[in-house]
């Protein structure tokens, strides 16, 4: 006998085989949106979708005594991608507004305080900030990332982690940072949802030969290689001095970008540095609240007018207090039309693919994540509809300028619930809290000590 239940009762049981019904299904950028759809779920992939009729059969078949969740008056989506986080820097929060040269004169010296063992906790906060705006899949580029894997892992979510590598600049400059990337990558073991980015700091803060042992090392791995480029007027005056060149010029020089290179930013880039983007196949990381809250933003209207793909982000709490990838995607649009941008390149659908499909392809998971559709990992987000949007004539569009992350009620991730009711149902919030407020208390202690608050 087949078992229904609803969203609003208790957790089901982790990995279940189970159908998802009566729910409208956004199956990913540029696909049908379905009323009254329904999901079958098998092993943490996504068996089927269809009408709730069709699928409740079909699964019914296969497994007599599955169990259906009723989805009524909720919208299923794809698990969103946050393409760009410093996830352990939540104890900067609140405290980067205003500052001027914020990276060299206050980010560098205050993390020269932290330890590895602080990173799992100081990650704490943010991952739930994430989580809780629908994200399932971070690509995290820090310092002692171990740590920050371990966090994920704590979470259920999926995470990139890349250690930072540099020998010019940063908190912990010299080969030293190269040596600890390759050993995470090659000595430290995680679970499945954790895989791996090689992620040089950013062109003024590698030299070009470290640049290109990373940009070698990434091909030569089939790994996504994510980095800071020509983020700031500093680093553009910076590698100009030192090579004469751009900060694109020079990343590309050193084989630093292609199909598989997620280069974040370009708010200094020339034109001339944008061509060399879109000829290279990069995909752009792109955090629009993070680049007007810190400096200023892009030129975004001729990344759009070039179709160079774009990776939603929001970088860190220093610069952007919030990990909600999704209110990221109504920022993003807002400011492209108040840069002139042609509405037909920001629709809904558009929108939609900078969090889904245009990070799973840079990634190199275009064939496992982004969609709902067979053969993908179960990996999506639940927001519950109600009188507050509604109508709601074009569905996608309504979740991205009408809903928020306040609707998020569940999400999944690799068919288990990495958070249910707005809750996590298999972790004690408030122990996550303590640990991480101690963690957040003994660094900043650690920065006033050093003289660096």
């Amino acid at each position: 006998m087949t078992r229904q239940l609803s969203l609003n009762d208790a957790v089901p049981s982790p990995s279940e085989d189970l159908v998802i019904a009566n729910a409208t299904v956004i199956t990913g950028a540029f696909l049908p949106v379905l009323e009254n759809g329904a999901i079958f779920i098998r092993a943490g992939k996504i068996s089927a979708t269809g009408s709730a009729q069709q699928i409740i059969s079909q699964a019914k078949t296969k497994i007599p005594g599955i169990r259906v969740l009723d989805a009524t008056g909720y919208i299923v989506m794809p698990g969103l991608f946050n393409t760009h986080t410093h996830v352990a820097m939540g104890f900067f929060r609140g405290l980067g507004h205003g500052k001027t040269d914020m990276i060299e004169s206050f980010l560098f010296p205050a993390e020269k305080s932290l330890t590895p063992e602080l990173l799992k906790p100081l990650s704490y906060s943010y991952i739930f900030d994430g989580l809780r705006a629908g994200v399932t899949s971070f690509v995290d580029h820090y310092y002692f990332s171990e740590g920050i894997g371990r966090a994920f892992e704590t979470f259920g979510v999926r995470g990139w982690i890349g250690e930072t590598v540099a020998d010019l600049g940063g908190a912990f400059p010299g080969r030293e940072s190269w040596q600890r990337a390759k050993d995470l990558i090659e000595k430290t073991k995680f679970g499945p949802l954790i895989k791996h980015v090689i992620a040089p700091h950013a062109a003024d803060t590698v030299s070009p030969g470290l640049l290109k042992e990373c940009a070698d090392y990434a091909k030569a791995n089939n790994l996504t290689l994510h980095m800071h480029l020509s983020q700031t007027d500093g680093e553009l005056n910076r590698v100009k001095a030192r090579d004469n060149m751009t900060p694109v010029a020079a990343a590309k020089k050193a084989g630093a970008l292609g199909p598989r290179s997620l280069v974040v930013h370009l708010t200094s880039a020339t034109d001339d540095d944008i061509k060399t983007i879109k000829d290279s196949g990069a995909t752009i990381g792109y955090c629009p609240t993070s680049t007007v809250m810190y400096d200023r933003l892009a030129k975004i209207k001729s990344f759009h007018e070039m179709d160079i793909p774009l990776a939603i982000g929001t970088d860190c709490a220093a610069s952007n207090d919030a990990a909600d990838s999704l209110g990221e995607l109504k920022i993003a649009s807002v400011l492209a039309r108040t840069h002139g941008v042609d509405a037909a390149k920001i629709s809904p659908d558009h929108l939609l693919a900078m969090a889904t499909t245009i990070p799973a392809k840079v990634l190199g998971v275009e064939k496992e994540l982004g969609t709902l559709e067979a053969g993908k990992q179960a990996d999506m987000v639940f927001l519950k509809t109600s009188l507050s949007s509604e109508p709601a004539d074009n569905k996608l569009a309504n979740v991205i300028y009408s809903m928020g992350a306040r609707d998020v009620t569940h999400v999944m991730v690799n068919g288990n619930w990495a958070l249910w009711n707005r809750t996590l149902p298999s972790l004690n919030e408030g122990k996550l809290k303590d640990e991480y407020l101690a963690a957040v208390a003994e660094i900043r202690h650690r920065i006033q000590k050093s003289g660096h608050s």
